[in-house]
């Protein structure tokens, strides 16, 4: 692994994201408090996406997953899938159709290289498109097209992201496969996605009824596969590895697992209760904003030397926004400060506008 890389990892241990282990030729990396409220803001984001799919919710599996990765069609867990349609979700049990599941696998190799693994167990974030047969290869391309979009949204370098297709593994007419991997220099690639297209067994078990005329078909299925704490690990690596002079974490904005910070700035030696009351009803009203504030709430700082080593914590920590409230300033007219981490500089805005101002900014983006 590159000493860039290296860098990167050491920086994200340091501030409680993950902890990564070098005693292998492929370093095994665990989420630590932050890294894991990163990967389930990425999780909300997968299930929010393509709204009209059926989540058939979280199940464990001690099926082999190393194996070819078109064979899962023939494994019980995707029989299961089937049968749970059908009977819990009728309306839905036709072609085209989306199914999303969450696998939790305690015994996985990856069938991939990739720069690390993930400790286990890992969670895999599983959708199934049912198409027409006929129409498989298109709906294929689009959905590739749709997912790469997808992870350049979410990073602070879409380059990064290439489609690679996967033509050692195909096996015939109508099977096709692509990873969606992020680079990193010379330390290599992390594939974040993996996308197949499969034709289904002959066998009634898996025909479906068409959506428009009810005739009874054999779709193809289109299988996406997100190892969520691997992709979560190259997100936040992604965010590292920017090639900024500041040592900012460069989160996206609706991902950060904490989108805004609150201080305080003393002008006395000891802070006033009625600063404190403020920070903290501020804290309320963010929170019944529904917006992720960091750690207890708020921090006071006494000094500029404080103040900035509180600042370089919040960057480092990915928080796209903090607030600053003046001990002097706020309480006397109600202005404070809202510094962003992107570009350093700070604007002048009024505690009544809060929290529609933060807001309105998450929900632009």
């Amino acid at each position: 692994m590159s000493n860039r890389l290296g860098r990167c990892l050491k920086s994200l241990e340091t501030t409680g994201f993950l902890r990564c282990s070098n005693d292998a030729a492929t370093p095994h990396i665990e989420l630590l408090t932050h890294g894991s409220a990163y990967a389930q803001q990425l999780l909300q984001h997968w299930l929010n996406m393509r709204q009209l799919a059926v989540n058939l919710g979280s199940v464990s599996s001690n099926e082999s997953l190393s194996q070819s990765r078109f064979a899962f069609v023939h494994g019980q867990q995707f029989r299961q899938q089937l049968q749970q349609l059908r009977q819990t979700h009728s309306s839905k049990a036709k072609c085209p159709t989306l199914l999303k599941q969450q696998l939790r696998c305690t015994s996985y190799n990856p069938p991939y290289h990739t720069i690390f693994q993930h400790a286990q167990p890992v969670t895999q974030l599983i959708t199934d498109f049912y198409v027409e047969p006929h129409r498989g290869l298109e709906h294929f391309y689009n959905v590739q097209r749709e997912s790469k979009i997808w992870w350049m949204r979410y990073s602070s370098n879409p380059s990064r992201y290439a489609i690679v297709p996967q033509t050692e593994l195909e096996q015939g007419a109508g099977y096709q496969a692509i990873d969606i991997r992020a680079a990193f220099g010379d330390a290599g690639a992390v594939t974040v996605e993996q996308l197949s297209l499969v034709p289904l067994p002959d066998h009634q078990d898996f025909q479906l009824p068409d959506a428009r005329t009810g005739q009874l078909q054999l779709p193809s299925v289109i299988r996406s596969v997100i190892e969520l704490e691997t992709a979560s690990c190259a997100l936040l690596l992604d965010g590292c590895d920017h090639g900024r002079e500041t040592r900012s974490l460069l989160l996206n904005r609706l991902l950060a697992p904490y989108q805004c910070a609150i201080t305080g700035i003393q002008k006395t030696e000891h802070s006033s209760q009625d600063l404190r009351d403020l920070c903290a009803h501020l804290v309320d009203v963010l929170q019944r904003a529904s917006l992720r504030v960091q750690g207890s709430g708020y921090v006071l700082a006494g000094n500029r030397h404080q103040l900035t080593e509180q600042l370089e914590l919040y960057d480092c920590l990915g928080i796209p926004y903090d607030l600053l409230l003046d001990e002097q300033q706020t309480l006397s007219n109600g202005l404070l400060q809202l510094r962003s981490r992107d570009t350093q500089l700070a604007e002048t805005v009024h505690i009544s506008d809060l929290p529609d101002y933060l807001l309105n900014i998450f929900r632009n983006y």
